[in-house]
């Protein structure tokens, strides 16, 4: 992924631009990807300072230099480097070193004699010398390349841009279309498991999805600005989207808006569930398995959207006979969070749902009157299988 200086952008009234990428910016761009995609696919077996010595070798202009830099950046990304050695060289450094101080004490120290020892001993082929300081980054070997055509290339670069700016958002209000409502399912999801702190509110279009940017937050700015980013592709696997954010540029981080807007590329892959999640659905089908529970379950492809109030996006449906209850679990989310799913509730949502709240959140489970279709369920640490189908059983009342 894009670093944010390696995005092409210019300051204008308040506003982020990214450089216009016209046709014959974009056909220099693929000049420079088809050669350094061509150094590296010539490259595997070299270490890694001779790989980025080649690809510093392609003649650039200065005005090429940014572009060419987040190009290289982004095809760095698709290469393993790691240490070839049969030997790990740690254990390898220690063995020569302390026979080679035990034989100058002896006074019969022989440098060439004592590596060829060794390497017919540990039957290693090739120079020893080298492989003593193989682990060291630029002696790391190029192992593999993930290798592309420049034309993909060039486009991930457009989406990296993106990526990149969003890295210093303060908020970010994505406005998405699809004629395929199982596309807005996958994003909903998408946005949940890079835990993004988000509400969805449904548009005469589609559905506006506002999201707290790392900015907002207190801490993990890095890391959340990463989970940000890593949404992108999602939003533009929709029929039409478009992006407003607000982010903090520069040494002075000045508050300056960002847009972006386009159309639909690439499909969207089903996402996991949040790692708690997997572990209580593979704890309740052993349950099951067991005879200890009779509530079926199932991951749930429902989005419940009450016009005018909110959408709630549940991870679980469970089945018994007739009844069925919903559950959202709310691990990342803010104390609002829980509060709006209350309302939805209050609000004339009719459908039986149980939401599992981290204590940390410091929300009773009194909070939720009795009178609802619904329960919350405040937990530490670990989902409990047994205390959810309690609050499954309360949800019916």
């Amino acid at each position: 992924m894009l670093t944010a200086d390696l995005a092409r952008v210019f300051r204008r009234q308040g506003e982020l631009k990214l450089r216009a990428m016209d046709a014959r910016i974009r056909l220099r761009a693929q000049e420079i990807a088809a050669n350094y995609i061509e150094i590296l696919e010539h490259s595997v077996g070299d270490a890694r300072a001779e790989v980025l010595d080649a690809l510093s070798a392609v003649r650039l202009s200065a005005r090429d230099r940014k572009l060419a830099d987040g190009l290289r950046k982004l095809l760095l990304d698709r290469c393993e480097f790691d240490a070839d050695a049969e030997v790990p060289p740690p254990q390898l450094r220690a063995e020569i070193f302390a026979r080679a101080a035990a034989a100058r004490r002896e006074g019969r120290f022989d440098r060439e004699a004592l590596l060829a020892q060794i390497a017919d001993e540990r039957g290693i082929e090739g120079d020893v010398e080298r492989l003593l300081y193989a682990d060291l980054k630029q002696e790391q070997r190029l192992l593999c390349f993930d290798s592309l055509d420049p034309e993909q290339l060039v486009s991930e670069y457009a989406l990296g841009q993106v990526q990149a700016v969003l890295l210093k958002a303060e908020s970010v209000v994505f406005e998405v279309q699809c004629a395929d409502p199982s596309i807005y399912r996958l994003l909903f999801r998408k946005m949940k498991f890079h835990r993004l702190l988000h509400t969805i509110e449904a548009t005469e279009a589609g559905y506006r999805i506002a999201v707290d940017g790392p900015f907002s937050l207190f801490s993990s700015v890095t890391k959340y600005g990463l989970q940000l980013a890593m949404v992108v592709p999602a939003v533009r696997a929709c029929d039409r989207w478009s992006l407003d954010a607000v982010v903090r540029w520069g040494k002075d981080k000045s508050r300056l808006r960002f847009h972006a807007e386009g159309g639909r590329e690439g499909e969207l892959a089903p996402p996991r569930l949040p790692d708690e999640v997997e572990r209580l659905l593979a704890t309740w089908e052993k349950r099951l398995a067991d005879g200890k529970t009779d509530w079926q379950i199932a991951r749930t492809t429902r989005v419940l959207d009450l016009p005018g109030v909110g959408v709630c996006v549940p991870d679980l449906e469970f089945h018994r006979g007739d009844d069925t209850v919903l559950l959202e679990v709310l691990g990342f989310w803010s104390r609002d969070a829980v509060f709006k799913r209350i309302e939805l509730l209050e609000r004339g949502l009719d459908t039986p749902l149980v939401f599992a709240v981290p204590q940390r959140l410091r929300v009773s489970e009194a909070v939720l009157p009795d009178d609802l279709p619904g329960a919350l369920y405040t937990y530490k640490g670990v989902l409990s299988a047994k205390a959810i189908e309690e609050r499954l059983q309360r949800a019916l009342r």
